[in-house]
């Protein structure tokens, strides 16, 4: 059983999800995802057979607790290995509500879904009274976990100081296997490729500023790919800065016509602000150079490499970045560099499944965690 609360748009999260079920599968496992409510119909975004329970508790949060509890405890009566919980709201509701053992997955803290709603911040805007409740059902949460998990060092360190306990690192993989070979590209003019929901959390309007501001670049397209609720606001400021002649805003694509931007594209530009950001390891894959803020967790295993310019979290140095890469990629024996050492779909799933799975300990006591890497504690002993 892997559980997230709900499906409402179809992002990140929800590829991880879809790569484990399909994971399973092939190792014959059959696998149940769990959650509140379907609204994007995750079955219609896989490619193969999927198996999808919803509570359908509504809206009120204790049915939605309760239906969680009795979910939990009815898998546990049938036998079924330990489920997998993922999402920080599944923490919330496991440490109200959980009586049976369970993993935790974390991808995003509450302020990388919702500043606004930041722990950190919320005694400055005189909210820390509500968000209390909140914490200490988290941290319940977490600490009843046999297994805890998160996808970076640097949530692995944010967990530790506001949870008291340090989640394992998984660095995940993308879907797709590395090219050996880079495409056949036309170098000119430079195509910039952005694959994002389009909220003001990813900062597309940085890459706008930057190709506006800096009068010394290549020429260059920009393809943007995504939707949100950025989208008309993103569309006004191309216009105002009259960019429109070289932006495309794309919308939703498919797998075939994504694929055929990527491999169109010099440069991948990722400036967003989030936990992790598997879109820039699936452009590497296909040997597009990347530019990508430090604010996403995948730089921890990107540094030291011609492929990858991080800059620091501001928009400035976000677009010195971006115009010191297109320089860069300008020069057609730049495609043909040694690209780093980069995690894979299979290399993450059959580490995690391992992991989780493969030998769990009959009374649920974590015997496990040492808020390492996950590949450091596959190698090591599980003191």
């Amino acid at each position: 059983m892997i559980f997230q609360p709900e499906f409402v748009e179809f992002g990140g999260q929800e590829r991880i999800v879809l790569t484990l079920t399909k994971k399973l599968a092939e190792r014959g496992t059959a696998s149940k995802v769990v959650c509140y409510s379907d609204a994007i119909d995750l079955r219609s975004f896989a490619q193969h057979k999927l198996d999808v329970l919803q509570l359908r508790p509504g809206q009120n949060p204790v049915t939605k607790v309760l239906a969680l509890r009795r979910c939990l405890e009815s898998f546990h009566r049938a036998g079924h290995p330990t489920p997998l919980l993922v999402s920080i709201q599944s923490a919330y509701h496991a440490g109200l509500a959980a009586s049976v053992p369970y993993h935790l997955w974390i991808p995003d803290t509450y302020d990388l879904l919702a500043p606004i709603e930041s722990i950190e911040n919320a005694a400055v805007r005189g909210t820390r009274l509500r968000s209390l409740p909140r914490h200490f059902g988290t941290r319940r949460g977490i600490r009843r976990a046999v297994q805890f998990l998160t996808n970076a060092r640097s949530l692995q360190s944010k967990m530790a100081s506001v949870y008291g306990r340090a989640p394992s690192v998984v660095y995940l993989g993308g879907s797709g296997a590395p090219l050996h070979r880079p495409p056949d590209r036309p170098p000119r003019p430079i195509k910039i490729l952005s694959v994002s929901r389009l909220q003001a959390s990813k900062r597309i309007d940085w890459i706008l500023a930057a190709l506006a501001r800096h009068g010394d670049l290549p020429s260059w397209e920009l393809d943007i790919v995504g939707e949100g609720p950025e989208h008309k606001q993103l569309l006004d400021l191309t216009h105002q800065l009259r960019l429109s002649s070289r932006v495309v805003f794309h919308g939703f694509l498919d797998d075939p016509d994504l694929d055929r931007l990527y491999r169109q594209a010099h440069v991948f530009a990722m400036p967003a602000r989030q936990g992790y950001g598997l879109p820039a390891l699936e452009a590497l894959y296909r040997r597009v150079a990347v530019v990508v803020s430090s604010d996403s967790g995948v730089v921890e295993i990107l540094r030291d490499t011609p492929w990858v310019a991080v800059s620091r979290g501001d928009a400035a140095t976000f677009g010195e970045a971006l115009t010191q890469m297109m320089h860069r990629v300008s020069d057609p024996r730049f495609f043909e560099s040694d690209m780093p050492d980069l995690p894979t779909e299979d290399s993450w799933t059959e580490r995690l499944i391992a992991y989780l799975w493969a030998e769990e300990p009959a009374d649920g006591v974590d015997r496990g965690h040492t808020g390492r890497d996950l590949s450091e504690i596959q190698k090591g002993s599980r003191s």
